[in-house]
């Protein structure tokens, strides 16, 4: 049975991977075995050391201990011979001679009795520098073995610095003279010497450590001590004494190591070119892939583009046509294929300018910006494109033909024509508006956009470039802006608005909305006049009411001076006139025409017709000038009238006549307000306060009160609740208070009647002062 070729073709790249594989697979595996060797050796070598170090370190403990024990025993032996035969006996003399003899690391022998005194000492004289009974660890084991009958051993001294020294005693039971002490001087550093063998000391470098402090040690100089050691504890109390053997570094033989370093070099050389030839072979393989990868790639790209493909050659006859471009005119790629004009997309009405198009690319003349043309699909349907050619250059660098990308921008013209006409619309709306509407650059204040009204409105003409758009007013980047504008070259008013906004570049721009208000303004400036001419003659028919009350407020003071005059007639008719009382009378005669020059200059203030003149005035002066004003009003109606205390509030700044024909008018039509109240109940009552910054002024009465519906209708213009009156007064009232930005409301008086409330600001002179 024979294999498909599609079989002996998969077969072969799987052969061809394993003759790839096999080569660096045994040399990896050679490499790995000859490093298994290496280390096993080494780590054999190691364990072997580590058990010998271990072992020959609890040899050398176990001698050390073992000799200490030793020690101790001829110690006990000494003292027991010491006990039973003297210091004199021959026994004594002969075993402390050979305890001295047979142990060089003795130092001293002393016999401590138990008052502290030494009785005898081996050798006689101390040798400079070590420890003698008095030392305080002498004294602490002395003092230990006294009291606990059994040997013990001293904490290591090291006040020589090359004898360390090991105290040891013993008891010595007398039987006649209490408990005496046999004590032992050690040196540790002959201790070591002497009992480290050579076999040990050729190995390891040997060294007593008192925790972290060295005490002596044993060492050939000659070898050099390695990282790699081991410890053990020594149980001599109360010292924690550690034996530490450190191994010598050994050397190798030159020709191990020049061997391993070979048959190193020859792995890893053999690992290297088997991985470059590895590495070879698949950078080829992965080039070849990647070859038919971008192949395939390609193939689909151009198959998936929506922008059409065509080639020609140098003759225009195509040789190639993507996938798109056949989907596009409804032919396939063999009914183009040799096809030369006239195509059979051109439209028969499209003819020529097509072939004036196809002339131009096959010259070389192609326009760099494209064409826009008009193709037919098989079933007849047109649709606009839009053509771009370009030469088409082989890999050698030859002009071979001629390559066109063809786009369908049949909808993107019908976008492009329906958002012409939205913007035809939205043209027609802005310059429909009343208003001057621009929009400018936010960073160079470039002029971007501005409609009829706005052009007119300064000139600008239908035609123009680039324009640089000076604000109208002071721009704001938060809340937007609305305020007034004055053109002082065409004498007009404009409402302007403006904010930040987001243009369609994405860049910020401010849109600035202007409204003519030139006739707005005119009308409100003709609305204060009237208001003005209603003020005043509000006041004349306010002082034509008052007219008789006046008269009888005049005729008080006048009726005085002539009483006074004649008076003063009399006193000078007398042989001996009284000087004094003649003073007197003339003193009161200026008191009454002072009064009388106030009530007429308060008139006179008060009808004249002027502009609002804001200064410093004092609440209770504008009090008593009404007060005075009123006082025959309220004589006649009986009004109890209380004022409150003034003498602490500040001064304010502001128009006194006109704050006076606003308290004035209050008073009037409470006092009107009370006509039908019993004459026990009418009181009006005027309060004078300061809230935090602002002066806050009420005026209650007891009349009739007002209701609900007419509370919301009488600040209007002529709306009055009297039966002669204009309905003028409260909204003038409301216009003044309003101007020296305040505020005036009422409220019902739960006595009954009303109470009305008027505030004031406290606001400095710097700022309120009008000249």
């Amino acid at each position: 049975m024979k294999k498909s070729p599609k079989s002996s073709l998969r077969s072969k790249p799987l052969a061809s991977r394993w003759l790839l594989t096999l080569p660096s697979f045994a040399a990896a595996l050679f490499s790995l075995a000859l490093a298994a060797f290496l280390i096993f050796t080494a780590y054999s070598e190691q364990s072997a050391r580590n058990h010998s170090l271990t072992q020959d370190l609890l040899w050398q403990k176990q001698a050390l201990n073992t000799r200490v024990e030793n020690f101790t025993h001829q110690l006990r032996t000494v003292a027991a011979s010491m006990a039973t035969d003297g210091l004199a006996s021959a026994e004594f003399t002969a075993r402390t001679l050979s305890l001295l003899q047979d142990s060089p690391e003795i130092i001293s022998l002393e016999y401590v009795d138990e008052t502290g005194q030494r009785r005898w000492r081996q050798p006689e004289i101390n040798p400079g520098g070590l420890p003698d009974y008095h030392h305080p660890a002498i004294i602490a084991i002395r003092d230990a073995v006294l009291a606990g009958e059994s040997s013990s051993y001293s904490r290591i001294i090291l006040d020589v610095p090359d004898s360390p020294t090991l105290a040891i005693a013993v008891p010595i039971r007398l039987n006649f003279n209490g408990r005496h002490v046999l004590i032992a001087q050690l040196n540790l550093r002959t201790m070591l010497q002497q009992q480290v063998p050579w076999w040990i000391s050729q190995r390891y470098q040997i060294s007593l450590w008192d925790k972290e402090k060295l005490i002596a040690g044993k060492f050939d100089r000659a070898h050099d001590a390695s990282k790699f050691n081991s410890s053990i504890d020594l149980s001599w109390p109360p010292n924690q004494l550690t034996l530490t053997a450190h191994v010598y570094a050994q050397r190798r033989d030159s020709w191990q190591t020049a061997l391993t370093i070979v048959v190193a070099a020859l792995s890893l050389l053999m690992l290297a070119s088997t991985w470059a030839l590895r590495r070879h072979i698949k950078e080829r393989q992965k080039t070849e892939a990647q070859l038919r990868q971008e192949q395939a790639l390609r193939e689909s790209m151009e198959n998936s583009l929506v922008t059409g493909i065509r080639a020609m050659d140098l003759q225009g006859r195509l040789f190639y046509v993507n996938r798109a471009f056949c989907e596009m005119v409804g032919y396939s790629q063999e009914q183009l294929f040799g096809a030369s004009h006239p195509m059979p997309y051109w439209p028969p009405e499209e003819i020529e300018q097509c072939m004036a198009i196809y002339r131009a690319i096959l010259s070389g003349r192609a326009d760099t910006t494209g064409y826009q043309m008009r193709f037919m699909r098989s079933n007849g349907e047109r649709f606009d494109v839009r053509l771009y050619a370009a030469k088409l250059i082989d890999g050698d660098g030859v002009h071979t033909g001629w390559i066109s990308a063809i786009y369908d921008i049949t909808e993107l013209q019908r976008e492009r024509e329906a958002l012409q006409a939205s913007h035809e619309r939205f043209v027609a709306v802005l310059n429909g508006l009343d208003a001057a509407v621009s929009v400018s650059d936010a960073v160079s204040g470039e002029l971007l956009l501005s409609n009829r009204h706005f052009d007119s409105a300064f000139n600008i003409p239908d035609r123009h470039g680039r324009y640089c758009n000076i604000p109208l007013v002071r721009r704001s980047k938060g809340a937007p802006v609305d305020s007034e504008w004055f053109d002082d070259y065409h004498q007009h008013w404009y409402q302007v608005k403006s904010r930040s906004s987001i243009w369609v570049d994405g860049s910020e721009v401010w849109l600035e909305i202007a409204t003519d208000i030139t006739m707005l303004k005119n009308a409100q400036e003709q609305e204060r006049q009237q208001k003005e001419q209603l003020q005043q003659t509000t006041r004349l028919i306010s002082m034509g009411e008052m007219a008789s009350s006046l008269a009888h407020e005049l005729n008080q003071p006048l009726a005085a001076i002539a009483s006074y005059a004649t008076g003063c007639r009399n006193v000078l008719s007398q042989d001996n006139p009284n000087i004094a009382q003649l003073d007197q009378a003339i003193e009161k005669m200026a008191a009454q025409a002072k009064r009388a020059g106030q009530i007429i200059r308060g008139i006179r203030e008060f009808v004249q017709r002027r502009a609002p003149h804001r200064k410093r005035c004092e609440i209770a002066d504008l009090l008593d000038t009404v007060q005075t004003l009123l006082s025959a009003e309220i004589k006649k109606a009986q009004v109890k009238l209380s004022v409150s205390d003034t003498r602490h509030l500040p001064p304010i700044y502001a128009d006194a006549v006109m704050l006076e024909q606003v308290i004035f008018n209050l008073m009037k039509n409470a006092i009107e307000a009370m006509a039908e109240t019993p004459v026990k109940q009418r009181t009006l009552d005027v309060k004078v306060r300061r809230d935090d910054e602002m002066l806050a002024v009420s005026i209650t009465d007891r009349g009739t009160g007002i209701s609900t519906e007419q509370m919301e209708q009488l600040f209007k213009p002529f709306y009055t609740t009297k039966g002669s009156g204009m309905g003028m007064g409260l909204n003038i009232c409301r216009s003044i208070i309003e101007h020296h930005q305040g505020r005036l409301w009422v409220e019902a008086n739960p006595l009954g009647g009303s109470c009305f409330h008027f505030t004031l600001p406290l606001s400095i002179e710097s700022e309120a002062y009008e000249p």
